[in-house]
């Protein structure tokens, strides 16, 4: 790495940043140009200059050296050393500014919400491109052509004559150029995955914030990031319907058990429960669990779990279940007034329209 070289611009930190930051950047960038990892037929150069970037941090006697030289070509340029932060004319230095804060959504189940759990979630941030130093050019050691112009310096123009390029000021060749590695920008993207811990009981349209994790501005530094806030979205449930914080579920239930009563299987947030009929069951047919609902983060008591039964007939009866079908019919026939009032009072209309003389 020659002595114009800046190791801060280099590693993408500003010289006020920590040395826990400056390993942590160092870091990264090793692993993105690690030749094994990257394909890039310049991924070996920028390796060895980053390494060299980080030697010469850990060097406080040749960082001295290398501050010491830039000062003097700054003095000898008339411009502001490499490396020093911009005063208030300036602007904010570098990464020195808070982030902004980002909100994502993140979707669960609804089990996940009820119980909580531990999901992960992408992020993608913006770090210094390491070929161009974040300046989104490029020196070439050769004029190229300018790609506007193909050299010439001048452009065709409407509606006849040329005018002068203005891609190369008219000379028809370029001293530098966009970065090809991030087109320009200075910046590239770099992704990143939090493992994050929802606490049971969160809503639809609740947030989870996460301090300081949103990505960091451009730059990074030791500019604070911005915090990141996950907003709950509740997937579709096949079985459930979250109304407040009661659970509905529909069960379907055969028709003899029904009228049997007796224990059944009915789902739950947590797996499955059982639900005790009583051998004649109510009109309605909904039972309420009490507490088997949605939990409430604020340790109160969680809802209900509603379960609307709903009858199933068999769709087909065979010989033998004719045979006691028929007994059971006899059977209800004989105390229809207090068995099966609806009926009994639907045979008396029945009598009547026979015989309306005698009624």
């Amino acid at each position: 790495m020659s002595i114009c070289d800046d190791p801060f611009v280099i590693l993408g930190v500003s010289p006020e940043t920590s040395a826990a930051e400056v390993k942590r950047a160092y870091r990264r960038l090793v692993m993105h140009w690690h030749p094994d990892r990257n394909p890039s037929a310049t991924a070996e150069a920028e390796f060895k200059r980053v390494h060299a970037a980080y030697e010469l941090f850990l060097d406080p006697q040749r960082l001295a050296a290398w501050r010491e030289a830039q000062l003097a070509r700054s003095a000898k340029e008339g411009r502001r050393p490499a490396g020093e932060a911009a005063g208030p004319d300036g602007g904010e230095a570098a990464g020195a500014g808070r982030g902004d804060d980002l909100t994502q959504e993140l979707t669960l189940t609804l089990e996940e919400a009820a119980l909580g759990c531990r999901k992960t979630v992408d992020l993608v941030h913006r770090v210094a491109c390491g070929k161009c130093r974040a300046s989104g050019r490029v020196q070439h050691r050769n004029s190229l052509p300018c790609h506007r112009c193909s050299g010439c310096g001048r452009v065709a123009r409407r509606p006849g004559g040329t005018s002068v390029c203005t891609g190369c000021g008219g000379r028809g060749y370029l001293r530098e150029s966009d970065c090809p590695d991030c087109t320009g920008s200075g910046w590239l993207p770099e992704s990143r995955t939090l493992a994050v811990t929802v606490p049971p009981g969160l809503l639809d349209g609740e947030r989870l914030r996460l301090a300081h994790q949103a990505p960091l501005p451009p730059g990074g530094g030791d500019g604070k990031a911005g915090d990141l806030y996950l907003e709950i979205r509740l997937a579709a449930h096949p079985l459930f319907v979250l109304r407040g914080r009661d659970v509905h579920c529909q069960v379907p239930v055969s028709i003899y058990r029904l009228l049997c009563g007796g224990r059944i299987e009915v789902p739950s947030l947590s797996g499955t429960t059982t639900l005790e009929l009583s051998p004649e069951p109510p009109q309605a047919l909904e039972y309420r669990l009490p507490g088997l609902g949605f939990p409430n983060k604020r340790r109160s008591a969680a809802g209900d779990l509603v379960l609307q039964l709903q009858s199933v007939y068999p769709a087909s009866v065979r010989p033998k279940d004719v045979e006691l079908l028929e007994r059971l019919e006899v059977r209800l026939s004989s105390d229809l007034e207090r068995r099966a009032p609806t009926l009994a009072a639907w045979e008396e209309q029945l009598r009547a329209r026979r015989n309306p003389a005698s009624a």
